[in-house]
């Protein structure tokens, strides 16, 4: 349920009288997530106020549900020491983010207060690039040897199961740590006591390399439905393991990059500055601007031809807009499908021609109902309709085409999909639009 406003102010209120108790009274039914969305609606200097107030337990899991800028409030006014209690009680892969964002000084500082265990962890998953499995994953989980019993794990799991959460897997692992198999937790409940790992375990269960991308990651979980899954170097080594809910995030993360993407821009522009906000746009409109640039001196060219036969004029904004459209709403398609899965290497070429086969359909349709308009308007001038209609199929079968083509490029390239996104798809439209437009129009006319 989102929050109230009604209750951010009663708690601004609470903070700024020093209430302490009602604070903490009113914090008594709430969860870490509903906590956290508290702390984003209040300003700047409240929220370090409100923040000293959670213990420990519950400031670790508050501060992993905090945006960036939430979550440098909150610990700007911190000591090292008391920030590395919170980090301490973190699951690794959240107390590696933190540590991530600090800057290096004060890093070095909060994990020289951990306990020598934890730091190790820390660090080990610091080294990897944080959109790879490496740099999501955990390093808390429940691992045996294959001798060893049901019993013997299930009293292992009673001892940790306060250090760590979602237990769904035991991994099952040589004196060297290599991983031989996984036992789900609910087969260990049903074996025997006395049953050793090696008896019941998955013999070949599914991994993640440690260097694979995150969204590839996140493709691996919804492919086969899984709740956890285990990362591994390239000798089969266990390193750790990544559970569904990073996957949620991981998800919606890459959902909202394409989204930028798409939209022409590299972050999240409402929460930017406005010289930052304006300078991820520049590239991106620049290339369009760039591409307008192009079609002005290519109208300029047909002058002469615009100026005998003044109707063409009219059309041209409705074909190229058209074109736009089409090759926007193909790039949506096919980003989303690579992203998905659905589109893949084996299925580029049936892709690319149902799309323009699609776009030929839909240039048909628009042609004739444009080329009707058109000699409504100039009854007299039965070429200009024969002109429209041609050049607003063209310009939609070459848009569904471009639009659908351009993205399978990039990923072909090892580029981001969503990076061959408006300016690219509209710049290129704009141009092949008015040239096809008027070249028939000479054909045609003259």
């Amino acid at each position: 349920m989102p929050v109230k406003a009604t209750d951010v102010k009663l708690l601004q209120d609470y903070i700024e009288k020093g209430w302490e108790f009602h604070i903490i009274d009113m914090l008594h039914d709430l969860k870490p997530v509903e906590i956290a969305e508290l702390i984003e609606a209040l300003d700047e200097e409240s929220r370090g106020k409100f923040f000293v107030l959670l213990d420990v337990d519950t400031a670790s899991e508050v501060i992993a549900e905090l945006s960036s800028e939430s979550r440098e409030d909150v610990i700007d006014g911190m000591s090292d020491k008391d920030l590395a209690r919170i980090v301490q009680d973190m699951d690794s892969d959240d107390a590696a983010d933190l540590v991530g964002d600090l800057h290096a000084e004060r890093a070095e500082r909060v994990l020289a207060e951990l306990s020598p265990e934890d730091s190790y962890d820390i660090k080990s998953l610091l080294k990897y690039p944080e959109d790879t499995a490496g740099g999501i994953m955990q390093r808390e989980l429940i691992s045996a040897h294959p001798n060893a019993t049901v019993d013997e794990v299930i009293a292992q799991i009673r001892r940790l199961h306060t250090e760590i959460n979602n237990i769904y897997m035991v991994y099952v692992v040589d004196n060297r740590r290599i991983l031989e198999g996984t036992v789900p937790l609910v087969n260990l409940i049903l074996s025997k006591p006395d049953a050793i790992m090696a008896q019941i375990m998955d013999l070949d269960p599914l991994t993640v390399p440690v260097d694979m991308d995150q969204e590839q990651v996140a493709n691996l979980f919804k492919r086969y439905d899984s709740m956890v899954l285990p990362v591994v170097d390239e000798q089969g080594l266990l390193l750790g393991r990544i559970t569904v809910d990073d996957i949620v995030d991981i998800m919606e993360e890459e959902a909202t990059e394409d989204m930028f993407m798409l939209a022409g821009a590299e972050e999240d522009l409402l929460s930017s500055s406005v010289i930052k906000n304006a300078s991820t746009r520049i590239p991106w409109l620049f290339v369009s601007w760039v591409g307008g640039v192009l079609a002005t001196f290519l109208i300029r060219e047909f002058e002469s031809t615009i100026s005998r036969v003044v109707g063409l004029a009219a059309f041209m904004p409705i074909i190229l807009g058209m074109g736009g459209n089409v090759a926007a709403q193909a790039v949506a398609l096919i980003v989303r499908g690579i992203a998905t899965g659905a589109s893949s290497a084996t299925n580029f070429r049936s892709i690319v021609l149902k799309q323009m086969g699609v776009g030929v359909l839909l240039g048909a349709m628009f042609g004739v109902m444009l080329g009707l308009i058109a000699f409504f308007l100039y009854p007299d001038e039965l070429r200009i309709s024969i002109v429209v209609a041609l050049s607003i199929m063209i310009s939609m079968s070459l848009a569904s085409f471009m639009g659908t083509f351009l993205p399978i490029l990039f990923y072909k390239l090892d580029k981001d999909p969503a990076v061959a996104s408006g300016p690219f798809v509209t710049t290129t439209m704009d141009i092949l639009g008015v040239a096809a437009y008027l070249g028939i129009a000479v054909l045609l006319l003259f």
